[in-house]
């Protein structure tokens, strides 16, 4: 695929803030598009820099900006649990809740579910947020 005709960046871009051997901790550089997604707290945490620790053979010192590549089925993954889960579980919520009791109850109960999500997403991401599989592709 040719990244000049492709509308979105298919890297992220990074700066390292500590290099340990061959360990690096990279901070992702927030584009343009993060500044505009309604979801930007749930990927980077409101106001929280997203940080990264990766292995490279590339000699790398502090400062140094780096592109960092994304394993794809963590995006994919990633990106369904954070938009689907929540649509499921308020699905899921009003109509498990609509088989006993009438309509305006089920709301309620497909929006606490709908609530129950952002606190399990919460747990996953704690969980597994730090196995994403990132790596650096190269320096800039």
């Amino acid at each position: 695929m040719n990244n000049e005709n492709y509308p979105y960046p298919t890297e992220d871009l990074g700066t390292v803030i500590e290099v340990e051997g061959e360990k690096i901790r990279v901070e992702v550089v927030r584009s343009a598009n993060c500044k505009t997604c309604s979801m930007q707290s749930f990927c980077f945490g409101l106001n929280k820099p997203a940080v990264f620790e990766v292995e490279s053979e590339l000699e790398l010192k502090p400062g140094d900006k780096v592109e960092l590549e994304i394993a794809p089925a963590s995006r994919i993954i990633s990106s369904l649990l954070i938009f689907g889960l929540p649509i499921l579980c308020l699905f899921l919520g009003y109509f498990i809740g609509n088989i006993w009791l009438e309509e305006l109850p089920s709301i309620c109960i497909a929006l606490a579910a709908t609530a129950f999500s952002y606190i399990i997403l919460k747990i996953i991401d704690r969980k597994f947020g730090k196995k994403i599989q990132v790596r650096i592709g190269r320096k800039l």
